[in-house]
């Protein structure tokens, strides 16, 4: 928690704006002009990479892998580790002197067109290392100054769970802020941005960079105010939504000038105008979820327009879904998330809209909406992909088990499943601007990111962002162990199975975490432990539940606690297990479903044996669980039955080896789905639509 006030940040900023290389000193007037043509050179009209341009940046991603990096990464955190010890004997008048030379020299040496850090960066970030002792009371380890490095770079940092990411990322943005452009750090969720934020208040004062978080509800001046600050800690969804509002408030030109965005700034009083200071370097933590996983659906703005017509036609799509029969009039093909119409069901949505006015014997449309409420019908699950919340619709990210109060379906799909529900049918959006994250992301001139799961994804962020991965080492030796895969025909035994399991590890004197991958699956496995085992205390840490988060985070270490949580335990949560746990063992993780992504699974993992610390884990599959129905093949799918049914040798193994096919086919099947977004949002961008 930091020690000083707002008051505090404030007199903090007034004494760096003395300094003109300091950017946001009244608005661009600290830069001069090609920096400040730099720092707003994101809201050119970009021109989209083509097929060479695309094939020569994965040669480069290829040839930066034979470059290891780590070794010269290493070289350099120890030698900064070790001046950074040296100046631990100046006293606190002589230290601030030290740093405010040291922020001078980065300015003054700034390269923006060259990934490797300066001589002066090297010593600035060893200065912000002995102020991280003063305020902290400890030393960043090797390992995280190496964290720092790569981000300054512009590198993708896999950093296991627990290693300290939070403090790698606030050094790294302060000498980022030093160099005198802008500095975004970017975290998964609101509260994530605040927290890290505060924690980061202290060092960043000492450090003469101001600090806020921009999150949430906050109006266009506070946004503006908030933007105003060295160092800006936000949300993917809160930045991209942003930058397009200053897109459109900018007018669509295609080349934007300084003149233009003091213009702005005068015609809106401050108001509604421009709220951000430009881009530069963004720091993204938990980079695999915000940049592969988020890449998927594109941020829209837009503004409610009421449509009566559309409002009834949804109505009146659901009456006539329900009419039809599956496999003879449609079919839904799990896997990929789509209901497909017979020729059937063509015939007989036709035949059903003969008497009906214009607007439904028109065919095409009429056989869109029909697909609409089917989607709505066999696809879209309560509990798992929305739940019903003052009588509206909240969406779920499958991916984190978290509210997605901000977002809406497509055009026409929200207002069906408004209808399905029963719920009064939502106006419709008008489209303002769109954007998808990852053509947002490659937007800023330097980009970096941290994450413990990067290896799965590093393919693919080679490709897209010209992002190098490198695996950072633990700091301590992993004592993480696993125990055997357990495995059922149905979920009901599978649940089963781990009740027994966890009241077998709680009498040993564990505390238990249990993954699985919806509100509906938590909620379910809640049911059996209160039947099966009332006595022990199990809390459900869900999307439904996530004002309580931080309570059940807090008492998820305490011996005998057990906790049923989604993918939202997986990001930004720390668990620390009481002594008397450490001594029985540690936290004990189940995965009780597995999730479409090996690495998100990962993460789950991470909630036990950090730094050091003893922990364990077993993984629980049911044959009729999600996963293997939707992507296992169906050759595959009955030799594993088979095998497991009749206790063939190698059971085991093989319900193993159709876990990792089916999770390695549904990444294939999201890269692939994620180009086309970016495709469609590509197209849509040119066609103005």
């Amino acid at each position: 928690m930091s020690q000083f006030s707002g008051l505090d940040r404030i007199r903090a900023r007034s004494l760096v704006t003395t300094d003109p290389s300091v950017w946001w000193e009244d608005a661009l007037d600290g830069l001069a002009p090609s920096l400040g043509l730099r720092v707003l050179d994101a809201h050119r009209r970009i021109t989209e990479p083509g097929f060479f341009d695309r094939l020569g940046l994965g040669v480069v991603a290829f040839v930066s892998k034979l470059q290891p990096k780590l070794p010269r990464f290493k070289r350099l955190a120890r030698r900064i580790r070790v001046e950074s010890e040296r100046l631990k004997s100046l006293d606190a008048d002589a230290f601030a002197a030290h740093l405010s030379a040291a922020r001078l020299q980065v300015a003054a040496q700034r390269q923006i067109d060259k990934p490797e850090i300066t001589t002066a960066e090297e010593a600035g970030l060893a200065a912000v290392a002995a102020a991280v002792f003063r305020v902290y009371g400890f030393y960043p380890h090797v390992e995280q100054v190496i964290g720092v490095i790569g981000l300054l770079e512009g590198r993708m940092m896999e950093m296991a769970t627990g290693e300290g990411k939070t403090i790698t990322a606030t050094m790294a943005a302060v000498v980022a802020a030093w160099r005198g452009l802008p500095c975004h750090v970017v975290t998964a969720n609101d509260y994530l941005a605040s927290r890290d934020a505060e924690l980061a208040d202290a060092l960043c004062f000492l450090c003469g960079v101001t600090v806020s978080s921009c999150v949430g509800d906050l109006q266009p001046p506070a946004r503006q105010a908030a933007y105003q600050h060295d160092v800006v800690y936000t949300t993917a969804k809160d930045l991209l939504a942003d930058y397009l509002r200053d897109d459109l408030a900018l007018g669509g030109r295609a080349y934007r000038v300084r003149a233009s965005l003091a213009k702005a700034r005068r015609l809106s009083g401050g108001d509604a105008g421009l709220v951000m200071q430009g881009m530069y370097q963004v720091i993204v933590d938990e980079a695999d979820s915000i940049l592969i996983d988020e890449a998927v659906t594109p941020l829209i703005i837009s503004e409610k327009r009421p449509d009566p017509l559309l409002e009834a036609a949804a109505v009146q799509a659901i009456h006539l879904a329900d009419q039809l029969h599956e496999q003879k009039d449609f079919e839904v093909r799990a896997a990929l998330k789509v209901v497909e119409l017979t020729e059937v069901g063509k015939a007989t949505i036709a035949r059903l809209c003969q008497e009906m006015d214009a607007f439904w014997r028109r065919a095409d449309r009429a056989e869109e909406l029909v697909q609409m409420a089917l989607y709505a019908t066999h696809i879209l699950k309560e509990g798992q992909h929305f739940v019903v919340e003052d009588g509206q619709v909240v969406l779920i990210d499958e991916l984190t088990g978290r509210f997605a109060r901000q977002r809406t379906l497509s055009l026409g799909m929200q207002q069906v499943l408004d209808a399905r529900m029963g719920l009064a049918v939502s106006a419709p959006a008008e489209v303002k601007a769109r954007l998808s994250f990852q053509r947002f992301f490659t937007r800023f001139a330097r980009l970096g990111g941290m994450t413990g799961t990067a290896q799965e994804a590093k393919g693919e962020l080679a490709k897209s962002y010209g992002l190098s991965t490198v695996a950072v080492p633990t700091h301590r030796k992993v004592r993480r162990r696993e125990y055997p895969l357990r495995v059922t025909l149905r979920e009901g035994d599978k649940f089963v199975r781990i009740v027994r399991d966890a009241e077998r590890w709680v009498g040993r004197g564990r505390s238990i975490l249990i993954g699985v991958r919806s509100v509906r699956a938590s909620e379910a496995l809640k049911a059996i432990f209160d039947r099966e085992a009332p006595s022990l205390r199990v809390a459900v840490l869900s999307a439904v539940n996530d004002a309580e988060e931080s309570m059940i985070v807090a008492n998820a270490g305490q011996p005998g606690a057990v906790t049923i949580a989604t993918n939202m335990a997986g990001r930004g949560t720390d668990i620390k297990p009481a002594p008397e746990v450490l001594a029985a063992g540690g936290l004990h993780v189940m995965i009780a479903e597995s999730n479409d992504y090996a690495r998100i699974d990962r993460q789950l993992l991470g909630r036990s044996a950090r730094q050091g610390d003893p922990g364990s884990f077993q993984r629980y599959v049911s044959l009729d669980e999600e996963l293997l129905r939707r992507f296992l093949p169906k050759a595959v799918k009955a030799m594993t039955r088979l095998m497991c049914a009749t206790g063939l040798p190698g059971g085991r193994a093989m319900a193993k080896m159709a876990i990792q096919i089916s999770q390695a086919r549904a990444a294939k099947l999201a890269f692939k789905q994620r180009r086309m977004t970016v495709k469609a949002d590509r197209e849509s961008d040119e066609s103005g639509i």
